[in-house]
């Protein structure tokens, strides 16, 4: 074999290893990844703000967008359906399984994380109203925003809304005490 074939074959042995890394080692864990990024948005404590931004807007009006952002918070996951009473600035969601089910923790979690996006989110948006199987929750703007020192700065980067929204709620205690604060059953 000449040069000429020596070197074609040493590039298609080199295209052939370099497309089995690819199709088998590099994809794969792309995907895992994506895949580990949607079961994160699923949960408060893993979720990101980034996911959430583009569904801002000053009124609740647009249904689409306000159901838009629910689906993509945590417990998105949970089948559930949605009323607007827009002359009454109130959201109430209807989730198709129990508290008892889902879990208790990740409920309270949930709900203290979701109310405060949705808010901070949804300019006009004033109550949310979270129905469940077994129980309901009534959550409003004033009670969610005596939580934050400044409500307005807390979407404006991930670090902000990381150290004041999202990390707190690893601590049960505080989780605890928010639920008391902010939610009427």
């Amino acid at each position: 074999m000449n040069k000429l074939g020596k070197l074609i074959a040493a590039l298609l042995a080199l295209g052939i290893g370099l497309f089995i890394i690819v199709q088998f080692i590099i994809i794969p864990k792309q995907n895992d990844a994506a895949e580990q990024y949607v079961i994160d948005q699923r949960r408060p404590l893993t979720h990101d703000l980034e996911n959430i931004i583009p569904y801002r807007f000053l009124y609740m009006g647009n249904a689409s967008n306000v159901f838009n952002l629910f689906n993509h918070l945590p417990l998105n996951e949970v089948e559930k359906d949605f009323e607007l009473k827009s002359e009454a600035f109130t959201l109430i969601v209807n989730y198709h399984q129990s508290v008892s089910e889902i879990g208790t923790n990740l409920v309270n979690q949930s709900l203290i994380y979701n109310s405060t996006a949705a808010f901070a989110l949804i300019g006009n948006l004033e109550k949310i109203e979270y129905n469940f199987a077994d129980e309901s929750f009534e959550v409003k703007r004033e009670n969610v925003k005596s939580l934050y020192d400044d409500f307005s700065q807390l979407t404006k980067s991930n670090s902000i809304w990381n150290q004041q929204v999202r990390n707190p709620l690893k601590d049960e205690k505080y989780t605890d005490n928010c639920i008391k604060s902010i939610l009427r059953k």
